[in-house]
């Protein structure tokens, strides 16, 4: 459940009685580290599962553990706080973000040495009971100052931290070894995969297709890893797995039908013929034993990752991955778009995706409801607000002010003379394929108009016109923040992203007009 500690929201699960002796507690509480409503249950809905899943293995293997064993992963909560500690150092504050901040663990500093200096164990009596419940009541109110003084060292460590000096552990909150806390009790890497994969499916984090491409990158992790209990990998094993990825050759299952990965490692060894994957590619599977090793650190069926070692390949400059646009290619665009173009998502498409810097997949799936005018402002409302409507991060839900061009164009008109619902065909914005994305039909031909415009340069695709709006709204000094409303990426700024409010649509009016377009 959730409760507002302070001003932040913490998220707190009952353990089961079979399992407290075990575990040693009564209750798991973690600060979800914000003041905002739906950001904690959006982390309370990734933190919840974490703890399911630790229960479940107590519940399964727990009556085999020895008590140092216990002991040891009781030892990982106690360091889980100081590692949440180190999670909110590492942030990118602001001067005035880490001025409040710093305040704010002040005046806790004093509210919990108040508590101790009055004999005050209210805050923490009712817990003491629940952890010692056949103790009489002196025992009770000993270890609920003891409670308070933890609370205490916890808060004056950060403090300290946060006024320059090194974050200092208690010894008794120092990290647990890395290997596991039983290796005979460790999932496999592949059944750790499937667990993974199994969360972020039920959550809708994952599209199918997402889902059968990872698929088939963890069984490749597995198999180059031999498959082991996932907390007898080391580092070493990592560094091997590294190597391994980038000597496997391109589209390896169509060229070497039948073969194990082991097999046609062996069988590609030192031949300089052999294509091997992109450093893009290397890099997406450096991503995904990264994020799978994390993943079961979170779970606790390690202590830490030995994944974190991997770093990624050289790609070549960031921006030079899809090319932003000129003056020349966005005329030459749209004046074979007229041309070609015999139904309207062949012209407003782009257009709205020029002057949005939106996703295709935004644009393609507006309804009639989602163009209209909020606060004496017309604006497109991107949304999930209706069957067959996906975005792909909680900060793509916004609404963006519709540029003056687009006004200038029709864009009202045309939407009135709509029906209700879609703006567009079902064929451009949506598809049966898990396989496939939604958007590519429509990719294909907007594409294909832009090879016969001239512009052929292949990192120059339709969808540059998202990085054509970013790369323009820079160059206007246009804020990042802004910048970050308008396209939808999430913004980790402490002050402006994470506690700051949305600019109103006024402001956000007045930026998207800055922009120039020869449309």
């Amino acid at each position: 459940m959730l409760q507002r500690r302070g001003n932040f929201f913490t998220s707190r699960i009952v353990v089961p009685r079979d399992l407290q002796g075990l575990l040693g507690r009564v209750e798991i509480t973690r600060s979800l580290r914000t003041t905002d409503l739906r950001e904690a249950n959006r982390k309370n809905l990734l933190w919840e599962p974490h703890i399911g899943t630790l229960l479940s293995r107590l519940r399964k293997h727990g009556s085999s553990m020895k008590q140092g064993e216990l002991e040891q992963l009781t030892q990982r909560y106690l360091a889980a706080s100081f590692d949440e500690i180190e999670d909110r150092l590492a942030l990118d504050w602001t001067p005035a973000g880490l001025e409040e901040y710093s305040s704010q663990l002040n005046e806790l500093c004093h509210d919990i040495s108040g508590a101790l200096a009055h004999a005050d164990t209210s805050s923490t009596i009712s817990l003491a009971r629940e952890m010692a419940p056949d103790d009489d009541d002196l025992s009770h109110r000993k270890l609920a100052r003891r409670l308070i003084e933890v609370r205490l060292t916890a808060a004056m460590a950060e403090l300290r931290a946060v006024a320059g000096e090194p974050l200092r552990r208690p010894e008794a909150a120092q990290r647990a070894p890395e290997s596991p806390v039983a290796t005979e009790t460790s999932p496999k890497v592949s059944e750790m995969a499937a667990m993974y994969a199994e969360e972020r499916i039920s959550q809708g984090r994952w599209s199918p297709k997402t889902a059968k491409q990872s698929a088939t990158i963890f069984q490749l992790i597995a198999d180059l890893l031999g498959d082991p209990p996932i907390g007898e990998v080391t580092k070493g094993h990592i560094r091997q797995l590294g190597l391994d990825i980038t000597k496997l050759p391109s589209n390896m299952v169509k060229r070497y039908p039948g073969l194990t990965v082991a097999d046609v490692l062996a069988k590609t060894e030192g031949d300089a013929s052999v294509v091997r994957l992109e450093p893009r590619s290397v890099n997406k599977n450096y991503h995904h034993v990264r994020t799978l090793f994390a993943w079961a650190a979170e779970h606790d069926h390690i202590a830490q990752s030995p994944a974190a070692i991997l770093r990624e390949v050289e790609e070549g400059r960031p921006q030079d991955a899809r090319k932003a646009f000129v003056d020349a290619d966005i005329t030459a665009l749209f004046s074979e778009i007229a041309k070609k173009a015999k139904e309207p998502y062949g012209l407003w498409v782009p257009r709205i995706m020029a002057f949005t810097g939106c996703r295709m997949g935004e644009a393609a799936q507006l309804r009639r409801g989602d163009v209209r005018i909020e606060q004496g402002v017309p604006i497109f409302d991107f949304n999930e607000e209706a069957d067959e409507k996906n975005l792909k991060t909680d900060g793509s839900m916004r609404q963006v002010p519709i540029h003056p061009r687009l006004l200038g164009l029709g864009i009202m008109a045309f939407v009135a003379g709509c029906p209700d619902g879609f703006l567009f065909p079902k064929r451009v914005r949506h598809t049966k394929n898990p396989e496939r994305s939604n958007t590519d039909l429509l990719s294909k031909q907007l594409n294909r108009w832009l090879r016969a415009a001239g512009v052929t340069d292949p990192r120059k695709k339709v969808q540059s016109f998202r990085g054509t709006f970013t790369t323009r709204m820079k160059e206007l000094g246009v804020p990042e923040y802004h910048i970050a409303e308008i396209v939808g990426h999430e913004n980790d700024n402490i002050t402006t992203g994470r506690y700051g409010k949305r600019s109103n649509l006024a402001t956000l009016r007045e930026v998207v007009a800055r922009l120039v377009l020869p449309i």
